[in-house]
């Protein structure tokens, strides 16, 4: 009928999707956040600044101005499937960095000075210090990401593709049709989504770290 692909593909798209998402989200996060953390005060407040403008800007804008950007090469992406989880990692960035930021700033400096009267370059000093330190905040950050992209309309729902929906651009189709049938799918649509949703949640309830986070 009115979805023109079958759900389960849907639902495939909303996973992968929100994988590379989730993954774009962490990279650029991860290294946004140390410099956050290891940059002078000023330039540091100001860049974690920039990076919640997401935060304070409709998803809608945010699609809509990519599709109008993104509209000569080699940037042209409006045709790409690339394009959407480059979208869905703007808005989840900025959830990566408020997650990150204080566990970094909670690292000890005198592990690291420790480290580095063993013999440790500064750079080695920092992976073996603050990476295990890190580490499960960053998992928290990029569960984050991964449930903030799966739910994602705004952005999306100018960006893709008619054969290639995302289950909130799914729904959104199905129920602006009349039918029952087409109800139906949508809500067991919405069914599935709450599911890895809130799978999404008991990951980050299982690891964020209470102490460092301040949660």
């Amino acid at each position: 009928g009115g979805l023109f692909v079958p759900p389960v593909e849907a639902v495939a798209n909303s996973l992968l999707y929100a994988t590379g998402a989730m993954a774009l989200a962490v990279v650029v996060g991860g290294l946004a956040s140390v410099v956050v953390v290891h940059a002078g005060r000023r330039s540091g407040r100001a860049l974690d600044v920039a990076l919640m403008v997401p935060l304070g800007t409709s998803a809608v804008t945010l699609g809509f101005g990519m599709l109008i950007a993104l509209d000569e090469p080699p940037l042209d992406l409006r045709s790409s499937r690339l394009v959407i989880p480059v979208a869905q990692a703007i808005v989840g960035i900025p959830f990566v960095v408020r997650t990150l930021v204080p566990a970094l700033r909670a690292v000890d400096p005198r592990q690291r000075e420790a480290a580095a009267m063993l013999g440790a370059s500064p750079a080695r000093a920092r992976l073996e210090v603050d990476v295990p330190v890190a580490l499960r905040t960053l998992v928290v950050g990029a569960a984050f990401a991964f449930a903030i992209s799966l739910g994602e309309f705004g952005a999306t729902s100018f960006l893709a593709r008619p054969d290639a929906p995302t289950v909130p651009v799914a729904m959104f189709r199905l129920l602006g049709r009349p039918g029952t049938a087409l109800h139906g799918q949508a809500m067991a649509l919405g069914a599935v989504l709450a599911a890895l949703t809130t799978l999404s949640v008991l990951v980050i309830e299982r690891l964020r770290p209470r102490d460092a986070l301040g949660w």
